[in-house]
């Protein structure tokens, strides 16, 4: 019982207090006299104070009897302070007893998670500690799927777990605060035991953080099916299912596994997740794609009739995923390439009459005539709507084409304002072969005595028409993409460079231009027109792909006026016209710079049409570079455009051909 409680109970003040509750006359003070008149000691008592009266003998007695009473009070309570004493000596000397025999040793009644470590030292703690979780520790949680393991270490888990903590926590009971909590504590412990519980702290941002890096070796994007066509074969690639890591479940399941402090097997959650396009879809885009195929389309222009089988029309056909479907569009690219091809054909090039521009005179050369032009966004529209839409057995369309004829009439010669040069364009072909010379005059004829209408877009592919024997063509070797090989009118590319070098000069705007890919040596001869020689404004086409496009903006007719002198191996190109505004032209370059040297190591291409001893050089190996030239074009001395022409040129290494035929 606390001492202080002890007093306020038991104490002298209160029991007197506790006293009187019980005999009240004997702790009364007498009330004193209310008489004014001296009194003796002999002196009888009076009135009301006549019974009041006591000899000097009771009064004697009556003093000893208090002083008895007195005496008899005091002996409990020197005996009540000697124990009091003994008591507090007793507390101060029983915890300092206990303190010194469980020294650096746990006291009674201590365990950690219902392991007794009660009189055990400090080290054996440590080794009870380890051995309950040394396991847990070492293998906190294998996290298992399919036939997959992971063991994460608990550092990598985001888990803290300190055994030299638990140690340390039961060390410290008893053993804090001052003497009275110590003994208090210890008094607890000694009646009710103590089981101390381990410490786990749990970064769970950590610990998603390795399941987030986990799930990559688990997770599997789920496959739509897919479906293409290649060289008219169908390919039709099924669905797949995909696989994804439930993050959240397994992390709380490795927290509730982590919670017992035992080492725990884990199942790695997870969902299966449904492909967007299934093989439902699937299957009925592979019929949709056999009805596209099933027959050929037939495109028709007055008597002309072309046919395009289940390969060139797979060619064109692309298939797109998109809403859950599966959906046939047409590749627009290579259907304006197709029809492109087409134009060549069917366009018959300006149906203006062909005129001669001499003497300050003009001449017609040739009447012009009634003539076709292929309407290319109409025509790429029906073709996409039938290749797309439509299933029966012959698929025929008409190709949009627009009926031309000429405005230019000899009595509106003298109306067209051709009375003058606006540019010039040459260029040498010197030492070029008979085939090459033949195809550069074929070339030229196309291009010769043609008008261009104010506004207009001059193509020269559409002009050029279809490279044939019928138009005066012949096989030849021509730059075709990296390399040269015997194509259709090898030597044509002269006459793009050359019209290209007229249209350059007279300032007219090039809307399309595509430089050779590799430096050719011959093309250097009259490059920079008035400039002299040099590198960087050449022209390459390839009918159906590149070509060479400018338009008319002097407001006037043009005429481009050609000829090729065989006898200098010189063409040039005049384009006669009014000039607009006094207009002048100036370059700055070329710059050249990326300079790239040649490989060093020579190709050679087996030939199988060529006897085994036949051997030619056909590419001569030229250094790779960029090649800039800037064209600034001015009117009435006022710079109004400047334009710029980068030819990147590839390095080349010298190419043989050999021949490897042995007859029979």
């Amino acid at each position: 019982m606390p001492v202080g409680d002890y007093f306020q109970k038991y104490g002298p003040i209160q029991r007197r207090k506790s006293q009187a509750a019980h005999d009240p006359d004997e702790l009364e003070s007498p009330k004193p006299a209310e008489y004014s008149r001296e009194r003796f000691a002999d002196d009888p008592p009076t009135g009301e104070y006549a019974g009041e009266y006591l000899s000097a003998r009771e009064r004697i007695q009556a003093r000893r009897t208090v002083r008895r009473r007195r005496t008899r009070r005091g002996v409990p309570l020197r005996i009540f302070g000697v124990l009091l004493l003994v008591v507090a000596l007793l507390a101060l000397a029983v915890p300092a007893a206990v303190y010194a025999s469980y020294h650096d040793r746990a006291f009674p009644g201590i365990s950690i998670q219902g392991v007794d470590i009660s009189n055990l030292e400090r080290a054996a703690i440590s080794a009870t500690v380890q051995a309950r979780y040394g396991r847990f520790v070492r293998e906190p949680v294998t996290i298992t799927f399919r036939n997959q393991t992971w063991a994460p270490s608990l550092d990598e888990l985001g888990v803290r777990f300190d055994i030299e903590q638990m140690t340390e926590a039961a060390m410290q009971v008893g053993r804090e605060g001052d003497v009275l909590a110590r003994i208090e504590r210890l008094w607890q412990v000694w009646n009710e035991g103590l089981d101390i519980a381990p410490q786990l702290i749990i970064d769970e941002q950590q610990l998603q953080q390795y399941l987030v890096q986990m799930s990559s070796e688990v997770n599997i994007p789920p496959r739509d099916a897919a479906l293409s066509i290649a060289y008219a074969k169908i390919i039709a690639t099924p669905a797949e299912p995909g696989l994804q890591v439930l993050i959240a479940e397994t992390r709380n399941d490795i927290i509730l596994g982590l919670n017992t402090l035992n080492p725990q097997q884990v199942a790695l959650r997870t969902r299966t997740l449904e492909p967007g396009i299934n093989d439902t879809v699937l299957a009925t885009a592979e019929q949709q794609a056999r009805d596209l195929l099933a027959a050929p389309l037939v495109l028709t222009h007055n008597d002309q009739q072309w046919v395009w089988n289940a390969e060139q029309i797979a060619d064109l056909l692309a298939v797109e995923a998109r809403d859950g479907g599966l959906h046939f569009n047409v590749n627009t690219d290579l259907l304006e390439r197709e029809v492109e091809r087409l134009a060549v054909t069917i366009d018959s090039g300006s149906a203006e009459p062909r005129l001669r521009f001499a003497a300050g005179n003009l001449y017609v050369v040739q009447e012009g005539q009634i003539g076709w032009r292929v309407q290319h966004p109409e025509t790429m529209e029906v073709i996409s709507q039938t290749l797309t839409a439509s299933t029966a057995t012959t698929r025929t369309v008409q190709i949009p084409a627009e009926r031309i004829s000429p405005q230019v009439t000899p009595d509106t010669l003298a109306t067209l304002g051709i009375n003058e040069l606006l540019g010039e364009g040459r260029s040498s072909f010197a030492g070029s072969a008979a085939y090459r010379i033949t195809n550069i005059k074929a070339g030229a004829a196309r291009m010769d005595g043609v008008l261009i209408a104010p506004g207009e877009e001059f193509s020269f592919n559409t002009q050029l028409g279809e490279v044939n024997e019928r138009n005066g063509f012949v096989e030849g070797y021509a730059v075709v993409g990296n390399r040269t090989k015997l194509e259709w009118g090898g030597g044509v590319c002269q006459d793009s460079t050359t019209v290209f070098r007229a249209a350059f000069w007279a300032g007219l705007p090039i809307t399309e231009w595509h430089p050779h890919p590799f430096y050719i040596s011959w093309y250097d001869r009259f490059g920079l027109g008035p400039y002299g020689d040099g590198a960087g404004l050449d022209a390459a086409i390839y009918t159906g792909l590149n070509d060479l496009r400018f338009v008319n903006d002097t407001g006037k007719w043009i005429l481009m006026q050609v000829d090729v002198n065989e006898a200098s191996q010189v063409m040039s190109v005049q384009l006669y016209g009014t000039d607009p505004n006094n207009r002048t032209v100036q370059i700055e370059g070329p710059y050249i710079t990326n300079e790239i040297a040649a490989p060093s190591t020579p190709v050679y291409i087996d030939d199988a049409s060529k006897p085994v001893g036949y051997f030619y050089q056909s590419d001569m190996a030229r250094n790779g570079r960029d090649i800039t030239v800037h064209r600034m074009i001015a009117e009435n001395g006022v710079e109004v455009r400047r334009d710029t022409f980068l030819t990147r040129f590839k390095a080349w290494p010298n190419v043989f051909v050999r021949g490897t035929s042995t007859g029979g």
